[in-house]
């Protein structure tokens, strides 16, 4: 009997020890959360705000693939971002691919990390990425003419028609080491001898859907109307006008021609931007 009440007594003991580790557990447990509930959305609020710094024109230190809006923040506002930067980093191990901002995939094309940089000698192609007119390349003809000088460029399917774009620094009167304007050129030729050095560029014409008209015109021109940034995307790169007529608005393809062709255009819809793999031939 007495053997029996003190096995039962040592089960109950531990027993009750387990219960109270339970109890104990689950206690650290809620704890662990609520401070993990509270932290992330501290995270999400410093978050919220660095987006904002980053739409404003900030440019971060140390991370790197972060998507950068337009303009430049006033010092004050900067110093405020740096340190948001550093809080976020330190505290919410944030890194701009974790909001899936920009989130990379397996088409192909350069990181969107990359800037672009041509190589000295070389040739290019301009090719669609995606939507209508995927992996057409821009082109032009004889029978696309403008004027004397200029021509209307287009996209074709016809590997036979595309264009060897030479891609250089430009060199308006910005500073094209801090601006990073590039200016697209080829040699075609107008007659039985002589031939031309042509340069992507934008008309102040406008179409009845509101975009600019693009052209390829006789170079030397207007070294401002000559002038292209190049923007990181998933899969190429976006071109935008950095100066004189229609400055700011992307080269955008997409407008059915004809059956085969499309429209070269420019918009200031950022969204509607076409992606172009600047393919060295």
């Amino acid at each position: 009997s007495s053997g029996i009440n003190a096995e039962y007594g040592q089960h109950y003991y531990i027993t009750n020890n387990l219960s109270t580790m339970r109890v104990f557990l689950f206690l650290m447990s809620f704890c662990g959360l609520v401070t993990l509930a509270t932290g992330n959305k501290k995270c999400d609020a410093l978050e919220q705000k660095f987006k904002s710094c980053l739409s404003k024109g900030f440019k971060p230190k140390t991370l790197e693939g972060c998507k950068v809006g337009d303009g430049k923040p006033e010092k004050k506002d900067a110093k405020k971002c740096a340190k948001l930067e550093k809080v976020l980093i330190k505290k919410c191990k944030y890194s701009c691919q974790s909001d899936g901002e920009e989130e990379q995939d397996d088409s192909p094309g350069p990181s969107p990390q990359n800037e672009f940089v041509p190589v000295a000698g070389a040739t290019y192609q301009l090719k669609k990425v995606g939507g209508p007119g995927n992996g057409m390349v821009v082109s032009a003809s004889h029978k696309d003419r403008r004027n004397s000088v200029s021509y209307f460029p287009h996209l074709t399917s016809e590997t036979a028609k595309r264009i060897p774009w030479t891609i250089s620094k430009s060199t308006c009167d910005c500073d094209s080491c801090s601006c990073n304007c590039f200016k697209f050129t080829f040699r075609a030729r107008v007659s039985c001898c002589q031939s031309w050095t042509f340069a992507l560029a934008v008309h102040s014409d406008k179409r009845s859907n509101g975009n600019g008209v693009a052209i390829v015109h006789k170079s030397p021109w207007s070294p401002q109307d000559e002038c292209w940034t190049t923007e990181p995307a998933n899969g190429g790169y976006k071109l935008k006008k950095a100066h004189a007529r229609q400055a700011g608005k992307y080269l955008v393809a997409g407008k059915a021609r004809d059956g085969n062709t499309f429209f070269v255009e420019v918009t200031d819809d950022a969204s509607a931007a076409t992606v172009w793999d600047i393919a060295k031939l």
